[in-house]
């Protein structure tokens, strides 16, 4: 089933479904035929929504609870993180450069490229290690779900789901206040964790859902550029020096300029999506879900 809560199923039931799903596909993503950086890749976003949606549940969940599991999917996220860094800065790379190909020569970075391909290969290595460790501790993470507790949807939306927008709209204060580096990584994991739970709830009003998850989604990516871009600087500011500064320094530049472009986008989206108040935001949710529930209807007829 997809990403989304059923209204004919009890919350409970649902949260615990999507789960088990999002575990069973990282697992199918892990396994050793497929192409790695497909398969690292789409396992990790498949951990990202477990831990969107532990974020929700977690004061139905329990603290104790709550903390076994995130720590679980947050070290299996690390540990996969770490064979997709160098993938991860030559799709950027790309990227940066298809976005002033007007400014550049075709060949332009292409020892910066040769670098990193190398850093890639390195890395791969251990792929096959990682892949397997994640593997393990996500089929014991799996066999944990049936044996959570009865999972409230009135604590999960009215507390969970607050706390998170809530989150997001405190960091897209400090982004505002400070703009460091740091402020807009904050802000881009409280917006994805956002964008996942509104996924989920997206049934209990299709149009008005789907609008607030496009958006979040586009503020998603632009977060998610200017959080690579970062990395990417840090990475070739390492590899200054005499030979090659010329290079460096051309591609920081353009770093920076694209960096300060997603910068004003990502704030003039914000201040759309963050307009209301935490509290606001999660009552009308929880009143969807509770008309919803109450009408008995597929959630077909609300897409």
């Amino acid at each position: 089933m997809a990403y989304k809560l059923n209204p004919t199923e009890s919350f409970s039931e649902g949260i615990k479904r999507i789960v088990c799903e999002q575990v069973d596909k990282a697992l199918e993503n892990l396994k050793a035929s497929r192409n790695k950086d497909e398969a690292v890749h789409d396992a990790r976003v498949c951990v990202k929504k477990v831990r969107a949606v532990l974020r929700m549940i977690e004061d139905s969940l329990g603290n104790k609870a709550f903390d076994e599991e995130d720590i679980a999917y947050r070290d299996v996220a690390r540990r996969l993180s770490k064979v997709r860094d160098s993938t991860a800065m030559l799709e950027i790379l790309d990227k940066l450069t298809s976005h002033f190909s007007d400014q550049l020569a075709p060949d332009a970075f292409d020892k910066i490229k040769a670098r990193l391909q190398r850093s890639k290969s390195d890395q791969r290595r251990g792929a096959k290690t990682a892949m397997s460790q994640a593997a393990k501790s996500l089929r014991k993470a799996r066999k944990r779900i049936e044996g959570w507790t009865n999972l409230e949807a009135k604590e999960s939306l009215s507390q969970g789901l607050k706390r998170t927008y809530k989150s997001g709209l405190k960091s897209l204060k400090v982004v505002n206040d400070k703009g460091s580096v740091d402020a807009f990584h904050e802000w881009r994991k409280h917006v994805k964790h956002l964008l996942y739970q509104t996924r989920i709830l997206r049934p209990i009003w299709g149009r008005i859902m789907k609008a607030l998850i496009r958006e979040l989604d586009a503020l998603g990516e632009f977060l998610s550029e200017h959080h690579d871009l970062a990395l990417l600087r840090d990475s070739v500011a390492k590899l200054l020096n005499k030979d090659n500064e010329v290079e460096i320094e051309a591609l920081i530049a353009l770093i920076d300029q694209r960096r300060g472009e997603l910068e004003l986008q990502a704030r003039q989206l914000g201040a759309r999506i963050f307009a209301e108040t935490p509290h606001a935001f999660a009552s009308r949710n929880e009143a969807y879900w509770k008309t919803i529930r109450s009408e008995g209807k597929d959630a077909s007829i609300h897409s």
